[in-house]
């Protein structure tokens, strides 16, 4: 039986570059929010290469959880059909981080790798420690949510001229798009459900969605107009989410894997043709 290809569009997905990519245009748009004039290119380099790393090594995990003889779904299992060049790679990324960490970045951008790295090792916790039947949760998805954000915006503000790590920690920017993140990663898996299950997963997943776009929405009409674009950009992925959970029983497994990545770069596009175009934002 001919092995079934994987669509050219879903590639990135399977090598775990989209989850890098949608990191450097987040952490891009933090740096705009929060005032940052300049990064070394090395800070870029190391968030896209421990985004890809953390994503491989939470796959490569998964299936050690479920087994290798399960259905794997198409990532999964290239992945473990590919571990054996993948642990070398991660090696040199392993390495790559730590030259870069001790010799060229700031001792504050380690500083706060640490408290990513905390989160990071906590979730890792949770998904080891996940029974083989059991259902990828709200709350493990949350803590992923979560380290996705931080470990995106906390390189960035390390580098920021006015804003403390404790802003940062309590930041809605970043609070905001960890619930963009959780709700990202929690559609997939709740999609598969089916039944009763399945109907009341989609009505957890618009209420979320709701509750971050209402929030965006609040919080824009109290910010300045430097910080307005931001909120506007997490209504616009909230927005997406919630319309593509109405919709996601028209397209097969692949696509909406697509469309959820769609969801959350499109604030990304949003917020670069506001901070372009609208003169009363300074950039």
């Amino acid at each position: 039986m001919e092995k079934e290809r994987a669509p050219w569009w879903l590639w990135p997905n399977l090598l775990s570059i989209d989850a890098p990519l949608v990191a450097i245009a987040w952490g891009w748009m933090f740096a705009k929010a929060w005032g940052v004039v300049s990064v070394p290119w090395q800070l870029w380099a190391t968030l896209g290469l421990v985004v890809w790393m953390i994503y491989v090594l939470d796959r490569l995990v998964d299936v050690r959880r479920v087994g290798p003889d399960a259905n794997l779904e198409k990532r999964h299992s290239f992945h473990f059909q590919n571990r054996k060049w993948l642990f070398p790679l991660m090696a040199a990324v392993t390495l790559w981080c730590l030259y870069v960490g001790f010799f060229i970045l700031s001792r504050t951008v380690v500083m706060y790798g640490l408290f990513v790295i905390g989160l990071a090792v906590a979730y890792f916790a949770m998904a080891m420690t996940q029974s083989r039947e059991e259902h990828t949760g709200i709350l493990k998805n949350s803590v992923a949510g979560l380290t996705f954000a931080y470990g995106t915006a906390a390189g960035i503000h390390a580098y920021s001229p006015v804003v403390s790590f404790g802003q940062m920690i309590f930041s809605w920017e970043v609070l905001l798009f960890a619930g963009l993140c959780a709700i990202n990663m929690t559609a997939i898996d709740f999609w598969e459900l089916e039944g009763e299950d399945k109907e009341d997963a989609s009505a957890l997943l618009g209420m979320g969605t709701l509750m971050v776009g209402g929030a965006a929405m609040f919080f824009s009409l109290w910010a300045d107009d430097f910080n307005k674009p931001f909120f506007y950009a997490i209504l616009v992925g909230a927005g997406g989410l919630h319309v593509l959970n109405r919709m996601h029983a028209k397209f097969d497994k692949d696509g909406r894997r697509l469309w959820v990545d769609l969801a959350i770069i499109a604030p990304v596009a949003v917020y670069w043709v506001w901070v372009r175009f609208d003169n009363s934002v300074l950039t």
